[in-house]
This record gives structure tokens, sequence and C-alpha cells, in this order.
């Protein structure tokens, strides 16, 4: 396995210190590389990575900058192909909030090094042993809601449709479907479906999620809205999404 952990980060100035502190060193010992990718940020999010990464207590650690804002999902699309042309076989999604915990990435590898066939792995907050520290109560109510919902109609139980902990193997993702798919928050939800229908075997681990003084960008009504709309779509055998125009998916590195 040739790991690269990849942290999306907009506007958590006040957590991207966490997230990387996180990062023990049997994790880093794992992985190749760490990218910070920041999303256009407006507030201090990358001078903070940028100090991190100066202090040098994880030398693999890497930190670019989008080009343009390419939400969530866009940002996703961007460590897939810079990935891919590093020649790294799995990325680690590692929200840059830290409403999950960056430590946790090794119960991810190891249930990929444990099961040789399924090695994209996902990370569940609603599990039995799930560990939930101050989730709202609507927005749990509203995700397993979906979840019950998408697994009744893939017929394939999903016990978590976008957490911000998941490792993805390369070789089980098709450019030719992701790229085409919307930047948004519910890109994750595609992302299982298409998977689901290219048969890709996959598997969740149970992990810990918190919030503490996460400042969430979502409209949960507005995603609830679109994840129906998606399925619902899906299952009709017709696109999903109008993917998104005059995108390049590229980025700088700042140090």
């Amino acid at each position: 396995m040739n790991v690269v952990i990849a942290i999306p980060a907009y506007n958590c100035a006040a957590q991207i210190g966490r997230v990387l502190d996180e990062i023990t060193d049997e994790v880093a010992a794992r992985v190749s590389e760490i990218w910070v990718i920041d999303n256009q940020s407006t507030d201090d999010t990358l001078d903070r990575a940028a100090e991190y990464r100066r202090g040098g207590r994880l030398p693999q650690l890497r930190v670019f900058r989008n080009r343009q804002n390419n939400s969530l999902g866009g940002t996703h699309k961007v460590a897939f192909e810079h990935a891919r042309a590093a020649g790294h076989t799995h990325v680690v999604i590692l929200h840059g909030d830290n409403q999950a915990k960056s430590d946790e990435v090794a119960l991810l590898l190891d249930h990929a090094q444990a099961h040789p066939e399924t090695q994209t792995v996902l990370g569940s907050r609603f599990s039995r042993a799930s560990r939930l520290h101050g989730y709202d109560a609507k927005r749990v109510w509203g995700n397993r809601v979906l979840n019950t919902v998408y697994s009744a109609v893939a017929l394939r139980r999903l016990e978590d449709l976008g957490s911000g902990l998941n490792l993805f193997a390369l070789r089980d993702l098709d450019p030719g479907t992701y790229l085409q798919f919307a930047n948004q928050l519910t890109f994750n939800y595609e992302l299982i479906l298409d998977l689901v229908t290219r048969k890709v075997r996959f598997a969740f681990v149970p992990i810990t999620w918190r919030e503490e003084d996460q400042v969430s960008n979502a409209r949960n009504w507005n995603v609830f809205r679109t994840a129906l709309r998606n399925l619902a779509l899906w299952r009709l055998g017709r696109q999903t999404t109008a993917p998104a125009t005059g995108r390049d998916y590229e980025w700088d590195e700042v140090l």
C-alpha cells in the first residue's frame, strides 16, 4: 500500500493544528505523504498549516491551495487525481475540522491490510460500536434516515454515506464517473452509489465523531433533499447531477 492522507480544509484555522497533532508517529510511519489541501479559505487555515509544516514534526507533510474553491466534493477529485498521478495506491480523506480522530486512520489501514479483497474502507459514525460526542440530535436522525433509505434502495447495508474519515483504493474508483459528480457535500453519496453500481467491495469501520467548536458548512435540508433526489435518479438509471463546469482541479504548493 502506498498511502497518502489528504486533508480537505476550509475555514478551520482553529482545528487544523489539532488534526495534525492527532496524526501519531505510528500512523505517519504507515503513509507516504500527508497533504493539507486548502480550499480557498477566508481565515488563517493556510497559514496555520504552513506554520505546522515549518515546525517539522511531520516531515512528509505538504501544504497546497486549490486554485479555485472546489467545495468538498471537488477537493476529493483534486486529491484522487493528484494521488493517481503521483503513483499512490490509496487515499485517506480526513476532514480538516477535527470531527474525526486522526489517529483512527490506523483502524482503516488495519482493516485493509487484514482483508486484501476489501481495500476501500469507510468510517462509520452510526455503527453500534461508533462513538458520538456532542453530535446534534437532528443531524444524527437525518443521517440515520438517509442511511436506511439508501440501504433499502441500493439493496446493500450502507452504514454511513459520508463521514470525514475514509480510505479509498484508487483501483476501486473510476475517474470516468466521479469526475462527473457534483462538487458539493453530496459527492460522497454519489461516490458510494457508484461503488454499488460497479459491484466494488467495500467495508465500514466504526469511528469516533465529535462536535466541539466546528462550524458546519452544510445546509441540512438542502443536503437531505439533494441526497434523496440523487438516489431516485440513480435507481432510474439516470445521471444524478450536472457536472461542475469550468473546473481544472489544479493546486499550488505553498510549502
